[in-house]
């Protein structure tokens, strides 16, 4: 260690303001493809709750506003802090590098993942659908190699608007759009709804009524007593069920249809991924989707 004039330990960058500088740029591109790197058919379900929590994604797949800014500050934060306590560290490395093969290798190397990088993150936002307060336009092509679920759901035997008590026999020999919500979300929620409506109502001009069951995830605040409101907020129609019960009951219920999901104890406010089950006229899980409405649609003339 060095000693500036002023009698202070001056520190010497050697190799710790280097692997900084390589650290930064892994940790990037990590953040970045966890958050757009593309997953054919319905993401596991780490990666849509941790998506969610982290990005704050959407029916798109796309960030919401809050993950862009923790995308895009990110980086900046990281180089801000290292020239805070290595500023001159950070010059002196990139000189060295400059004056050298190895070192030129090096910041041609980190150059051109930076514009692979971007090049891939502005085609992934170019393709994905475009999200809407209460529209999601997507042109989605399902490929053969879908996957096809087939999974029992668990029993149900929760309350709807009505007061009634819903198991899934009430649906025999009809499909099924079920998905998840929650009376307090003003983003997700309305959208993955209307979208399931939207597809509703094809099939209903073309002859086949697909109820619409909606889950709460806040069975805290989405007491059955609420449900009615909540059917009316939701615009649902005749036919379809807002569903609530005990806060036991139905995380049981969740639990057993893999819903991720995570409550903030401070607000009651509910993180989850935007899914959306297929249930066929036998009652069987068929399939899993995003909440886009061309996707769903697509699904449902498979079975």
């Amino acid at each position: 260690m060095k000693e500036s004039a002023a009698g202070r330990p001056e520190r010497d960058s050697g190799i710790l303001v280097p692997l900084s500088l390589w650290g930064i740029l892994i940790v990037t591109v990590s953040w970045w493809a966890l958050a757009l790197w593309p997953s054919a058919g319905v993401p596991p379900a780490w990666l849509a709750r941790t998506r969610q929590v982290c990005f704050n994604t959407g029916p798109s797949g796309l960030p919401g506003p809050s993950g862009w800014m923790l995308l895009i500050g990110q980086p900046i934060g990281m180089l801000a802090f290292l020239m805070a306590i290595a500023g001159d560290g950070v010059s002196d490395t990139l000189r060295r590098a400059s004056r050298s093969a190895h070192g030129r290798l090096g910041l041609l190397a980190a150059a051109t993942v930076l514009v692979v990088g971007s090049f891939l993150a502005g085609a992934r936002v170019w393709d994905a659908p475009r999200d809407g307060p209460w529209l999601a336009v997507a042109s989605e092509v399902v490929p053969e190699t879908y996957p096809r679920l087939d999974r029992t759901p668990p029993p149900l035997g929760l309350v709807d608007q009505a007061g009634d008590t819903v198991r899934w026999d009430r649906f025999a020999g009809s499909k099924v759009i079920v998905t998840f919500g929650f009376g307090h979300c003003e983003t997700v929620c309305p959208l993955m709804v209307h979208n399931a409506n939207r597809v509703q109502e094809t099939f209903h001009e073309e002859g086949e009524d697909v109820p619409v069951v909606v889950i709460t995830l806040d069975p805290w605040r989405d007491t059955p007593s609420r449900l009615d409101h909540l059917a009316a907020q939701f615009m649902l129609e005749a036919g379809d069920y807002i569903l609530s019960g005990s806060v036991d009951e139905v995380n049981r219920v969740l639990d057993g249809l893999a819903m991720a999901r995570e409550r903030d104890q401070v607000t009651g406010d509910i993180l989850h991924p935007s899914l959306v089950y297929l249930l066929d006229g036998d009652g069987s899980i068929a399939y899993g989707a995003t909440g886009h409405a061309p996707l769903i649609e697509a699904l449902l003339r498979r079975m």
